[in-house]
């Protein structure tokens, strides 16, 4: 009676561990597939944005766009000339 009752031990904690795994390895499923559309989301903002819009960088400055090529962006804010890279834009700055 021992043995049948330690075999169902055994059983039930293997159980439990391949839940374990399979809730881990969904949640990293998850997060993995919201963080690649996010990263497209990203890119594709990014490729939009043309000279003349008015931008937000990561830093908080606000400018319009002077020139900008594949990497850097130039931002004109009050007279100021900035050079950023072009990731650092966070937003539009909708006109409306």
């Amino acid at each position: 009676m021992l043995i049948a009752q330690t075999s169902s031990d055994a059983s039930g904690g293997a159980f439990q561990l391949l839940l374990i795994i399979v809730i881990f390895g969904g949640l990293f499923l998850f997060m993995s597939l919201r963080q690649r559309r996010r990263l497209r989301e990203r890119n594709e903002f990014l490729s939009t944005v043309a000279v003349g819009d008015e931008v937000r960088s990561f830093g908080g400055v606000v400018g319009t766009i002077e020139w900008m090529d594949e990497e850097q962006v130039v931002l004109v804010s009050e007279g100021t000339r900035l050079r950023l890279v072009r990731a650092a834009i966070a937003a539009r700055i909708s006109t409306e």
